[in-house]
């Protein structure tokens, strides 16, 4: 018998030995089934779990009897909390019933399946939308500052922001996206669409075909953009400029970004629970995925002078 099936037997007669266990305790039987369906949504769905060093196997061994034993509901559902936090991937992430709109209000309003500060440029008609902070600057560019895609209203703020820019005359826009830690996958096809139409984003994921996400709202503006980036930009602002990037509407000047864009999809419980879990990774609708290297600027520059770079970019262009 090869070792994974070996493993897997062995893991089974675990799993039926801690059934029996705690059915002989009057532990709630219900707690075994759900405990599973929670165990194998990573076990089947979960991207590149063999690549991760988890042995999701021994973590469900080790957790099994712990939630077979909690003496109600909240410790129960604090041992699947602390069991997907062995996977470490800083997204995926079991929610209790009680925190699904508090999860949904951070991550977005996706169908279920079943800070640093940065230096600005100098700027004149200066405002402020929500957490985006945008204005004109002396050549007459205007500039977008956003700091996250989590906060409510970012799509909004950014579309509102450059129709007033480009009311006053702004000829080129700069999105500044540095020290971005991402955010809601919505709010990036939002923020997208303002630049851009189409498909632009596939997640690849080992268990269906690719899922397509395009750019949603009518475009705002066509006129030339620069996107800035460090190695502080992650998951969905990585996917928002590299998309900008390989589509060719935009040029991407700073470093290198973190290479951190697991996609992550709710998978709903019928107890009303979620599980979370990084299925794939983001890529551009054609090509290879950012996860593990990042979005590569067109323009490598340290970051702190990106802005400066841009905008002599954006001058050269006229």
């Amino acid at each position: 018998m090869r070792r994974p099936e070996a493993r897997r037997l062995l893991t089974a007669l675990a799993v039926a030995l801690t059934l029996a266990v705690a059915g002989a305790q009057g532990a709630d039987p219900a707690y075994g089934e759900r405990f599973d369906r929670a165990w194998r949504l990573v076990a089947e769905r979960y991207w590149g779990l063999d690549r991760t060093g988890v042995d999701w196997d021994a973590v469900g061994a080790e957790y099994r009897p712990r939630a077979l034993a909690a003496p109600d509901e909240a410790a129960f559902y604090q041992v699947l909390v602390e069991m997907y936090e062995q996977l470490a991937d800083d997204h995926s992430v079991f929610v209790p019933p009680d925190r699904v709109e508090e999860i949904r209000e951070s991550y977005g309003a996706l169908p279920c399946i079943a800070l640093f500060a940065q230096r600005l440029p100098a700027l004149t008609e200066r405002g402020r939308l929500v957490n985006v902070t945008y204005g004109l600057t002396s050549e007459g560019v205007g500039y977008l500052r956003v700091p996250d895609l989590a906060t409510g209203g970012v799509g909004a703020a950014v579309r509102s922001a450059v129709e007033r820019l480009s009311d006053a005359g702004a000829w080129a826009f700069v999105l500044d996206l540095r020290g971005n830690p991402g955010g809601r996958l919505v709010t990036m096809m939002e923020v997208a669409g303002v630049f851009t139409s189409g498909f632009l984003w596939r997640a690849v994921t080992s268990w269906s075909f690719p899922f397509p996400y395009p750019a949603i709202g009518f475009t705002a503006t066509d006129l030339p953009l620069a996107v800035l980036i460090d190695r502080d930009v992650h998951s969905a602002a990585e996917g928002l400029a590299g998309a900008l990037q390989a589509s060719g509407r935009a040029v991407v000047v700073g470093e290198t970004s973190a290479g951190n864009v697991e996609a992550l999809l709710p998978f709903c419980l019928r107890d009303g629970s979620q599980a979370w879990i990084a299925t794939g990774v983001l890529a551009p609708i054609v090509g290879r995925t950012w996860e593990g290297q990042g979005v590569i600027p067109d323009l490598a520059t340290d970051p702190a002078r990106a802005p400066a770079r841009a905008i002599e970019w954006l001058e050269g262009q006229r």
